[in-house]
């Protein structure tokens, strides 16, 4: 009786413990529109996989990322870079990392994915979120983490990383893949490779926003701030109109002024600042994949053609039937980590 007692028990603390490690790492989840659309679905982050580091300079805010660690003893890390934000639709990384988690699991790849500053899970600061943000900001950030990788490497992690970024992440992942070429191994960018300028790519883009929008839209946002229904919307009348628009927020490169629903301070970054592609750099395997439907198209063009005449290794997924969202497209989805998966038998 006794014996059976602690079987029983032996048993019991076994799966006991087995439960408590599981619950103590990332859960994949494919989010839907919905959870999405109300802020991403409600997750407890697990503390074991929630790191911090000290951000460069005085800045006294910490960096926040979220490490997950495949089975395999010996793995490289994917570094995930998610697309831009509005101050209203401002959330956790997390939801990003989750909705990958099990390719890259399943292909033995780690994951990491980084805060940008002023989200912390379910904590978001606004305030400081839009003080702070702009693209090089988040590459700051990125190139911080991955050398503190580099100096106190996780165990099990070959020395190897691979890069997917989308929309906004995809410049900030061309140039990490160009900042670290031998420790690259592949780049993923879904709808977010160009070679045109900001002043040209968000004018290709308004242009395509215009087109599709209703005249009693366009009528409201023009109307003065103190008159109702006036939209905080941005519709140029002409090419002129944003370029003046653009010159403005080069002069006063304030994080308190918007223009499009982004501060002065990330036009002004994304203008002046951020660095252009450097084709020459790229070492590595890299999969571009662009939507003929999205208004990024010819500057995705631009980037496989330029890239090539460099001599970079570049596959070029050009989706007819795509916009600029690649997770609605499972089939693109597929094809992608189909292509990693090459790169990682190789």
């Amino acid at each position: 009786m006794k014996m059976m007692r602690r079987l029983l028990l032996m048993l019991f603390c076994i799966c006991f413990s087995s439960f408590a490690v599981a619950a103590d790492e990332i859960t994949p989840h494919k989010y839907t529109d919905e959870e999405r659309q109300s802020g991403g679905p409600k997750y407890d982050i697990p503390s074991s996989s929630r790191f911090t580091l000290k951000r460069i300079g005085a800045d006294p805010s910490d960096i926040i990322y979220y490490f997950s660690k495949p089975s395999r003893d010996k793995f490289p890390i994917a570094i995930l870079v998610g697309g831009s934000s509005l101050e209203d639709d401002i959330t956790s990384i997390i939801h990003f990392h989750r909705y990958f988690l099990k390719e890259f699991l399943d292909l033995g790849v780690g994951v990491i994915t980084i805060e940008q500053q002023g989200v912390d899970g379910h904590q978001i600061n606004k305030t400081e979120f839009m003080e702070h943000y702009t693209r090089s900001n988040r590459l700051s950030d990125h190139r911080t983490v991955i050398e503190h990788l580099k100096n106190h490497p996780p165990l099990g992690w070959n020395g190897k990383l691979i890069f997917l970024g989308v929309s906004e992440g995809g410049p900030i992942v061309t140039t990490l893949t160009t900042d670290y070429p031998s420790d690259a191994l592949a780049t993923i960018n879904w709808s977010g490779a160009g070679d045109f300028s900001w002043r040209d790519a968000l004018w290709n883009f308004m242009e395509d926003m215009i087109q599709n929008t209703p005249w009693h839209v366009k009528l409201r946002a023009q109307l003065p701030s103190w008159m109702p229904y006036s939209l905080d919307l941005y519709f140029p009348k002409s090419r002129k109109d944003h370029d003046q628009a653009m010159d403005e927020t080069i002069k006063n490169p304030s994080a308190h002024l918007k223009l499009a629903g982004m501060t002065y301070k990330y036009h002004h970054d994304a203008l002046i600042v951020y660095p252009k592609p450097e084709y020459e750099k790229i070492k590595t395997p890299y999969l571009v994949v662009a939507g003929v439907k999205d208004s990024i198209i010819d500057s995705s063009d631009a980037f496989v053609r330029k890239a090539k005449e460099a001599g970079a290794s570049v596959t070029y997924m050009r989706v007819s039937n795509m916009d600029h969202y690649v997770r609605k497209k499972e089939d693109v989805i597929n094809d992608s980590f189909a292509w990693l998966q090459k790169q990682l038998e190789n």
